[in-house]
């Protein structure tokens, strides 16, 4: 049994919708003083800011979004949405990569993400399906 949908807020403004992948990890995966100094000369921009990435492990694709929260600490929040609300197929979730891990969202997906950020009645939604 699946509990009720819940809305993930954020702001549809600061959403980035090209930023490589590798430079969205940058942000969450600080591995030494240099990658911290450079998280910290950015954080300013980059608080309140979202972005998008599919994750494939095995057969299962997973449409994510991470928002880097801020209050008194640098906080992120990582989400598996709903992709289906969104018309978005687990097969076309699969096109972005054939190997396990995380994988820049394509551009057609994009596209239905960005006008789901700036339709009015939209809101995005944790994924209801179990992980295995």
């Amino acid at each position: 049994m699946t509990g009720p949908i819940e809305r993930i807020v954020f702001d549809p403004e600061k959403a980035k919708l090209d930023m490589p992948i590798n430079e969205a990890f940058a942000l969450t995966q600080v591995r030494s003083v240099q990658d911290y100094q450079r998280l910290l000369n950015r954080l300013p921009e980059m608080r309140g800011s979202s972005y998008f990435f599919i994750n494939i492990l095995g057969k299962r694709a997973r449409l994510i979004i991470t928002i880097i929260t801020a209050e008194d600490q640098e906080i992120t929040a990582t989400y598996a949405l709903d992709h289906n609300l969104l018309g978005i197929a687990h097969d076309d979730l699969m096109r972005a990569g054939g190997d396990d891990g995380n994988h820049a969202v394509p551009a057609d997906l994009m596209r239905k993400i960005h006008s789901a950020l700036h339709h009015p009645d939209w809101r995005f939604f944790k994924s209801t399906l179990e992980v295995n």
